[in-house]
């Protein structure tokens, strides 16, 4: 048996506004700030430099943020993925180790 257009419409609609309804509510209520934590010791000093310095503009070591950052390896001598790997390798538990680490 056909349902009615009207019908039809009026379901379609419904389902419409049940899946924008669980995508607002998805959007909002995941999550908070994603600089509320501290990378976890275990992350990469790649991890933890990022961390450190994101967003643009919050850190004094590098204001720039990580767009700052890429282009200080990219002018570094050698190949900056190599660098990336060197830094992404060690995993010294907190930033500044890391920083010592990498300078050491």
């Amino acid at each position: 048996m056909v349902m009615p257009i009207a019908r039809r419409t009026w379901r379609y609609t419904l389902m419409l506004a049940i899946v924008v309804a669980a995508g607002v509510l998805a959007m909002f209520a995941t999550g908070g700030p994603a600089s509320a934590k501290e990378p976890n010791t275990h992350a990469s000093c790649m991890g933890q430099e990022a961390a450190s310095i994101s967003p643009p503009g919050s850190s004094g070591e590098v204001p720039g943020g990580m767009p700052e950052f890429m282009q200080f390896i990219r002018g570094l001598p050698g190949s900056p993925g190599s660098t990336v790997s060197f830094i992404a390798g060690l995993h010294e538990g907190s930033h500044e180790d890391c920083d010592a680490a990498i300078e050491g």
